[in-house]
């Protein structure tokens, strides 16, 4: 025998007890965020008298001619139309699909999908800065399967923990032998940026388009943060950073380094515009499937810019790490905004509802793909197709 030839079989034993826990991760995640979603969505409407909503809050069954049945601990409990007119409800999502236009929504459906499209060439185009080359479709593969996870954690943080272990975990180390992860962090992040910046740039266009020089302090405060967000890029990019001893040294340093020499690579103008250009697209496509929820709910807005700017607002406040989905965050703010815009507060959560249910239907979809999964398939992938940076 060999000297050291039990140590592969003992390295395959270790590799796969690797790979099968790897593989049982993989089940619990998507089994948990499956659940998640089923949890979570309001399926039915919910209705409760204002004068007391802690202790009258109830699921509720619209009837023909106006009455309706409060579903209640103690048993059902049947209102006249005057009665059911006086309640405060919120819309579940059979009677919101069913009180809108079915068709409308299945071509925002498709309009929808396409856009995640737009999405993953938009973090494609900022991974092959960092030296990955993947295919586009496998790039979507990864970024719908990282919304399973993005529905479990605030503001997207789970889905943004995913992508990057889906790709970073994967790649060859450099030719120092260091890990690429910071520069894969480096593109989420600058993913983020952009993303959010051609958002707040493109509503404040269609505010002022919509409401010229008045359409309001919140409109030109929106119109600043794209500016904000691309000098915070131009200092990282400019700033001596380096000579910051307590940022360039040590194990700070060993991840910041990587991440400046990422942002200031000579490529990154371009990188930046070419995700920039992707990003108007996807931008255009959530305005327009709100826009065309408003409509599939024969809503008729009367101040059309409000709509955009609520929508970027909406977005801002998911962005942010409160809570799982920005439940109750992001319903508040689409209440506000499209109520300024002349829509009911009804129609306002019907629209917030919708596109929470697109979005957890794409992370649906991605945890089905992330069970069906070959485990060397990213693996294969990644490594054939990762380049060294230039």
């Amino acid at each position: 025998m060999k000297a050291g030839g039990p140590a592969p079989a003992a390295g395959r034993v270790a590799g796969g007890g690797s790979s099968r826990l790897v593989r049982g991760a993989r089940w619990v995640l998507a089994a948990v965020a499956l659940t998640f979603v089923a949890w979570v969505v309001p399926w039915f409407d919910h209705c409760w008298d204002p004068a007391a909503p802690s202790s009258t809050r109830a699921r509720v069954v619209h009837e023909a001619g106006g009455s309706c049945v409060l579903r209640i601990a103690s048993g059902d409990v049947t209102l006249d139309p005057s009665q059911c007119a006086l309640l405060k409800c919120e819309p579940g999502a059979l009677s919101t699909i069913g009180h809108a236009h079915v068709g409308v929504l299945a071509a925002l459906l498709v309009l929808y999908a396409l856009g995640t499209l737009a999405w993953a060439a938009r973090w494609r185009a900022l991974l092959t800065l960092a030296g990955v080359a993947m295919p586009l479709l496998q790039v979507w593969r990864v970024s719908i399967e990282a919304q399973a996870g993005g529905v479990l954690l605030p503001g997207g943080l789970g889905g943004d923990a995913l992508r990057i272990a889906s790709v970073a975990g994967r790649l060859p180390k450099d030719e120092a032998g260091r890990s690429r992860l910071p520069v894969v962090v480096g593109s989420v992040l600058l993913d983020r940026v952009v993303g959010l910046a051609v958002v707040t740039a493109l509503a404040a266009a269609l505010a002022f388009a919509w409401g010229g020089l008045s359409a309001g302090p919140l409109a030109a405060t929106v119109a600043v943060l794209p500016f904000g967000l691309l000098g915070g890029l131009v200092f990282i990019r400019k700033a001596p950073l380096e000579r910051v001893r307590w940022l360039a040294e040590g194990r700070l340093g060993g991840i910041t380094r990587p991440l400046l020499a990422y942002a200031r690579d000579a490529r990154a103008p371009s990188a930046v515009a070419s995700a920039a250009l992707w990003s108007v697209v996807v931008a255009g496509v959530q305005f327009a499937t709100i826009r065309g929820f408003v409509f599939a709910l024969d809503g008729v807005p009367t101040a059309e810019r409000w709509v955009y700017v609520g929508t970027a607002m909406a977005f801002l406040v998911s962005a942010l790490p409160a809570l799982p989905g920005a439940w109750g965050t992001a319903d508040a703010a689409y209440v506000f905004f499209l109520g300024l815009a002349g829509l009911a507060p009804g129609t306002a959560l019907a629209v917030c509802l919708l596109y929470r249910l697109f979005w957890y239907l794409s992370a649906t979809v991605g945890a089905v793909l992330h069970l069906v999964r070959p485990a060397a398939t990213v693996a294969g992938l990644a490594s054939a197709s990762a380049e060294p940076p230039a």
